[in-house]
C-alpha cells in the first residue's frame, strides 16, 4: 500500500533527477549553453567579478631598459541578488486513497502533475531569461468598438502569455485582479482570454493596465534584455557611467536587415571584445527576415544541431536561434561562455522539519510539494555582448 512517506521516497529520489535533466537541457539553446555555477554564490546574493579591460603589465623595453609597470586588468565586482523561482503541485488527500492499492495508476497521476509543472517552468525559465526581471507580461490596450465581452482583453503583444498561467493585472500599484486565471490566448488578434464570472465581478479593464505573472512584480530573473536595459545607470550595482566596461555594444539600425549590416555589427563587437560572438538570438520574425536575405542573395542556407536538440540557422558559423520571447526588430550577439546562471542550488524539493515533501495544505483535503530555485542571471563580460535593434520590416 501507498503511504505519503514512500510517495515522498519517490519525489525525492527518482522524479527530482529527471526534473533537473528536462529544466537544464530542454529550455532554450541559449539556456542549454550557459554554466549554472553555486560557485559564486555569498550569502543571499552571488558576487561576480567582471572584466572591463585587459592587463597593463605589457611593454617591450631595450635589453637594459626597465620592465613595463605591473597594472592588474581592470575589473570590478557584481552583487546579484538571487531570485527566488517556485513550483508548486497539488494532489487531493481523495486521489491519495482511492489509487494507494494501485500504485501504477497514483504513478500515472504523478507523472501527468511533475509533466505538466516541467513544461510550465521551462516555459517561464524561456521567458524569464529574455525579459528585465519585472515580471511584464503584456500591456491592455484601448478596448475596440467590436469587442464588447468584459472577459475578452486585447493587449500589446500575447506571445508572453499561455494558457493557464495565473496573472495580476495591475493599475500603476493597484490590482484590478489578483490570481486570475488566462482561459486562452489568440496569438494571431494578441486577444486573452479570463473566465467570465471573474471579469462581471470586477472593475472593468482599462488601457495601459498591465499583466504581470502572479506575485512576481521586479522579483523575476534578470534576463539577457537586463544587460542593455537603457533606463538603467549601473549593472548590479556597477555604474555603467564611471565603468564604461560593464556596457555591451549597441546599434539602433532603423532600416532593413542585411548580411552586410550583421557582419559590419560582428565586427565591431570583435574590435571591442577578446570573446567572440558565438550565439546570435532574435524573435522568430526577425529569424525570417534573416533567411529571406539568404534566399535573396543565393547564400547558402547552413544549419547547426546543438546541445538539446536544436537545429537552428547560421551565420559565419554561429549558430542564429529565433525565441518567441524576444522583441521583434531585435538581434542579440552573445558570448554564451560569458554568461552565469548563479544559483545557491540546483532544483530541489521544499522539504518540511521532518524532511517530508508533501505537506498539507492548512485546513484543506490537499497535500502540496513545492520545487525551488533560487538563482539570477549574469554576464562576467558585458563588452563581449551586442544588441542590434531598430531592424524594420521589409518595404
Amino acid at each position: 500500500m501507498l503511504t505519503i512517506e514512500s510517495i515522498d521516497t519517490v519525489l525525492k529520489s527518482y522524479y527530482l533527477d529527471a526534473i533537473c535533466a528536462q529544466l537544464n537541457s530542454g529550455v532554450s539553446p541559449f539556456y542549454s549553453s550557459i554554466e549554472k555555477t553555486a560557485a559564486l554564490v555569498s550569502g543571499k546574493n552571488a558576487v561576480v567579478p567582471v572584466e572591463l579591460g585587459i592587463s597593463g603589465g605589457i611593454g617591450a623595453t631595450t635589453e637594459d631598459g626597465d620592465l613595463p609597470v605591473s597594472a592588474e586588468s581592470l575589473r570590478a565586482g557584481l552583487t546579484v541578488p538571487l531570485r527566488n523561482i517556485y513550483g508548486v503541485i497539488d494532489i487531493t488527500d481523495k486521489v491519495l486513497r482511492a489509487n494507494r492499492d494501485n500504485a501504477t495508476s497514483l504513478v500515472g497521476i504523478l507523472n501527468a502533475e511533475v509533466q505538466a509543472m516541467i513544461r510550465t517552468a521551462q516555459f517561464n525559465l524561456n521567458r524569464m531569461m529574455w525579459s528585465s526581471g519585472t515580471g511584464l507580461l503584456a500591456t491592455l490596450k484601448a478596448r475596440s468598438a467590436s469587442n464588447t465581452l468584459p472577459h475578452v482583453l486585447e493587449v500589446d503583444d500575447a506571445r508572453r502569455l499561455s494558457a493557464g498561467m495565473c496573472v495580476d493585472i495591475m493599475r500603476g500599484s493597484t490590482y484590478v485582479y489578483s490570481g486570475v486565471r488566462i482561459t486562452d490566448v489568440d496569438y494571431i488578434n494578441n486577444v486573452v482570454s479570463i473566465p467570465p464570472t471573474v471579469a462581471l465581478g470586477h472593475e472593468d479593464i482599462a488601457a495601459n493596465d498591465k499583466i504581470y505573472m502572479q506575485k512576481s512584480v521586479n522579483n523575476e530573473v534578470n534576463g539577457v534584455p537586463y544587460l542593455f536595459d537603457s533606463t538603467e545607470t549601473a549593472y548590479y550595482g556597477v555604474s555603467k557611467t564611471i565603468n564604461p566596461g560593464v556596457q555591451p555594444s549597441i546599434k539602433s539600425l532603423e532600416s532593413e536587415l542585411s548580411l552586410d549590416v550583421m557582419q559590419e555589427f560582428f565586427d565591431t563587437i570583435t574590435l571591442r571584445s577578446s570573446m567572440p560572438t558565438n550565439m546570435i538570438v532574435c524573435s522568430l520574425k526577425t529569424r525570417r527576415q534573416y533567411l529571406n536575405q539568404l534566399m535573396l542573395t543565393r547564400t547558402n542556407i547552413d544549419y547547426l544541431n546543438l546541445d538539446g536538440g536544436f537545429k537552428t540557422l547560421s551565420f559565419n558559423g554561429v549558430p542564429v536561434c529565433g525565441e518567441r520571447f524576444v522583441g521583434d526588430g531585435e538581434m542579440y550577439f552573445l558570448n554564451t561562455d560569458a554568461f552565469k546562471l548563479v544559483q545557491l542550488c540546483d532544483w530541489e524539493w521544499l522539504e518540511g522539519d521532518n524532511g517530508s515533501i508533501l505537506s498539507q495544505v492548512d485546513r484543506k483535503a490537499v497535500y502540496t510539494a513545492t520545487l525551488v530555485k533560487y538563482a539570477n542571471l549574469v554576464s562576467a563580460y558585458p563588452r563581449g555582448q551586442g544588441l542590434l535593434k531598430g531592424i524594420e520590416d521589409p518595404a
